[in-house]
């Protein structure tokens, strides 16, 4: 994809996204929204992965199927860089039926935290494989490996993009997290509008979670660069503890593919 090409989808992207978003997330969300959201996710799923990110978009296609398997979006109160910002937020979890099949801890879980104001569409994703964990600092959005592994397992990750006509996208590189289960529920139930199920080889049940954050993060060179310079620009956006709506997913095989299942 040459790069004006790439920065035309981003920017078709975040109209979509700017007019999607939920505007009363504690009241249920009608289809066409769910499905919009659902839509647009998959879409910045494909945009971490020509980022070289494979887990995060990852991340975002689980997100998308909680979307549309049913889950509500949470008000959720942040301050960033010392205001104070509502968004709609849920999280998903994944597990494994077999301990064998997971190809990561089992415990993983992510936060998905958006909000638009006119032209600007905020983001805040951070993804935990315990109840809570320091932040990890710089490779939060890189796939671990002999050259980046910073002990996944045990640090939480973090990132913060805002689209726009400038949009950025920041690194979280200090603080903590904790994304700690409550409760799990019953079965989700996507809209009756919707004809869409779990599918094959994934069960869905709703859950909450207590979720709590101060993370220090750092600009990235470009929207679209996962590099900082050596003295980047930072900020803070951290979250009282708030509960959380989300759903947790159980996959019955090594690896999923994509949203659509084993």
């Amino acid at each position: 994809m040459s790069l004006n090409h790439f920065r035309l989808v981003l920017a078709a992207l975040a109209a979509v996204m700017l007019g999607a978003c939920v505007d009363s997330p504690s009241a249920p969300a009608s289809p066409a929204l769910e499905n919009t959201l659902a839509v647009n996710f998959d879409a910045l799923a494909d945009e971490q992965t020509a980022a070289g990110d494979v887990e995060r978009a990852e991340e975002l296609r689980w997100a998308a199927l909680a979307i549309r398997l049913g889950v509500r979006p949470t008000v959720f109160h942040v301050t960033n860089a010392g205001v104070n910002e509502e968004y709609n937020a849920f999280v998903h979890a994944a597990r494994w039926a077999q301990a064998t099949d997971a190809l990561r801890p089992v415990s993983h879980r992510s936060l998905v935290a958006w909000r638009r104001t006119d032209e600007l569409l905020q983001v805040i994703l951070v993804s935990l494989r315990s109840d809570s964990a320091p932040v990890l600092h710089p490779y939060s959005l890189r796939l671990s490996g002999p050259e980046t592994d910073t002990s996944p397992v045990l640090g939480a990750r973090a990132a913060y993009f805002e689209r726009s006509p400038q949009g950025s996208a920041w690194l979280g590189v200090g603080g903590w997290a904790k994304i700690a289960p409550k409760s799990v529920g019953g079965v989700c139930t996507p809209p009756v509008t919707q004809s869409v199920s779990a599918p094959d080889g994934v069960t869905c049940q709703l859950a909450r979670y207590a979720v709590e954050f101060q993370i220090e993060f750092a600009q990235t060179r470009s929207y679209s660069s996962r590099l900082m310079d050596p003295s980047p620009p930072t900020r803070r956006i951290t979250a009282a503890e708030q509960d959380v709506a989300g759903v947790l997913l159980t996959f019955y095989c090594a690896q999923p593919l994509s949203d659509r299942g084993c």
